[in-house]
């Protein structure tokens, strides 16, 4: 069994040490990678449980501190660059055990705000995850934020990125809605309870509607995004919390692992020749990155083809005149694809 603690630095800015734990049966036969992400004012420590239950179901379990939070270095930014520490923790997983760590098959598991995290992720790597899973998850910050449902976490934004009353551009690069289009070929799934007063479910319902009106098959079979609520008549309830505080969590691994193990299907992570993507702070494919700002201020529209050579990449819609960087390289460019 490996059971260790990764240190690594962002592939992004170079902030670290960042940490990971990784968890997996040693056995020499590839494994999916599943990121654990932990929630809003938490940190990998909470995901132990997880971490221990799914290392020993066939997947390479990987739960990293955001930076700023646990033993990571580095400033927390409320889901700004620390979606993309989630990414390099799995880019240093399939460093670290690459007789074990399955290139080809990353996919994402969070709570709450860890939720959020999976959701930006997919729609920010538009072409590497498999399979994304939010639990009570927050897709729009600036939503989260006009519903209040959380007072003590709303103070902790408004510390970190403002109000959206007085910071906008900030909220627009953790807008998942608009964006949502972008991740047609992963899996989703979103699981909450109907009594859930934590985060608002009402921004959830958008970002899928905004999912199936763009066409997503959830993978290049199924049809749109797969949702499991439970209600008080359910003797199973997904309660908002972690595993470790409702057992019954648990048993969403056989909703969700099947997908993860089951991998893309032939070609379904790669991006599409040509199309239309949004930029909600910073997005990264295999063949190029695009960086708004700093990476968590505003969001843009781009226009992007492939061909043999280099491909070409133009923004077509900036609202707000950011500056935009567009670069021809990308950390995730030499991982494996299947089909």
């Amino acid at each position: 069994m490996i059971d260790t603690t990764l240190q690594y630095s962002s592939s992004f800015d170079g902030v670290g040490p960042l940490l990971a734990d990784v968890r997996c049966l040693r056995n020499g036969v590839k494994k999916p990678v599943l990121l654990i992400m932990h929630g809003y004012a938490g940190d990998r420590r909470a995901c132990r449980l997880d971490l221990e239950e799914l290392g020993r179901r066939n997947v390479v379990a990987v739960t990293p501190d955001m930076r700023g939070r646990g033993g990571s270095a580095g400033v927390w930014d409320s889901g700004g660059i620390d979606v993309h520490d989630a990414v390099d923790a799995a880019l240093a997983t399939i460093r670290e055990f690459p007789e074990e760590a399955d290139a080809s098959n990353i996919n994402i598991v969070g709570y709450s705000g860890g939720g959020g995290i999976a959701i930006a992720a997919g729609c920010r790597f538009p072409d590497l995850f498999n399979t994304a899973v939010s639990f009570f998850g927050i897709p729009d910050y600036a939503g989260w934020w006009r519903n209040n449902t959380r007072p003590d976490c709303m103070e902790t934004m408004r510390q970190v990125i403002g109000t959206p009353d007085d910071q906008l551009e900030n909220y627009e690069a953790r807008d998942m809605i608009p964006a949502a289009r972008n991740a047609m070929k992963t899996r989703w799934w979103f699981l909450w309870d109907s009594e859930e007063t934590m985060c608002p479910i009402s921004c959830v319902e958008e970002w899928m509607k905004a999912f199936a009106t763009g066409g997503g098959d959830g993978g290049g079979g199924g049809k749109g995004c797969k949702r499991s609520v439970t209600t008080p008549k359910d003797a199973i309830r997904w309660i908002h919390n972690y595993r470790a505080g409702n057992r019954q969590l648990t048993l969403a691994d056989d909703l969700y692992l099947p997908d993860v193990l089951a991998g893309p299907v032939d070609g379904g992570l790669k991006l599409p020749p040509a199309g239309e993507l949004v930029v909600p702070g910073h997005l990264v494919t295999r063949h190029f990155r695009v960086v708004v700002a700093d990476g968590t201020r505003g969001a843009v529209r781009i226009r992007y083809k492939l061909d043999s050579g280099k491909p070409s990449v133009e923004v077509i819609d900036n609202p707000r005149g950011l500056p935009v960087a567009i670069h021809y390289d990308s950390p995730t460019a030499k991982l494996g694809l299947r089909g």
